[in-house]
């Protein structure tokens, strides 16, 4: 049995918009961002991410996208 077998199932786990993360967080999203970039960290790719309690948050051009461990749940 795999591993991945779980997220085979049920897709992988988009990244969402910062408003709908902090939506779901139940913070702002101004309150979100300043969290995300007072902990981003420059990544081996070259690309800015932050890691905020199993939330993880990657910057694609401008815009922050967000991802929630399993422990969270889906968004």
């Amino acid at each position: 049995m795999s591993a991945n077998r779980g997220e085979a199932e049920r897709g992988p786990v988009p990244w969402v918009s910062i408003e709908r993360a902090a939506a779901f967080l139940g913070l702002s999203p101004a309150a979100l961002r300043k969290a995300l970039e007072r902990r981003a960290v420059r990544a081996c790719d070259g690309a800015t991410e932050a890691l905020l309690d199993g939330v993880r948050a990657r910057k694609f051009g401008r815009l922050w996208r967000v991802k929630f461990s399993e422990a969270w749940g889906a968004p």
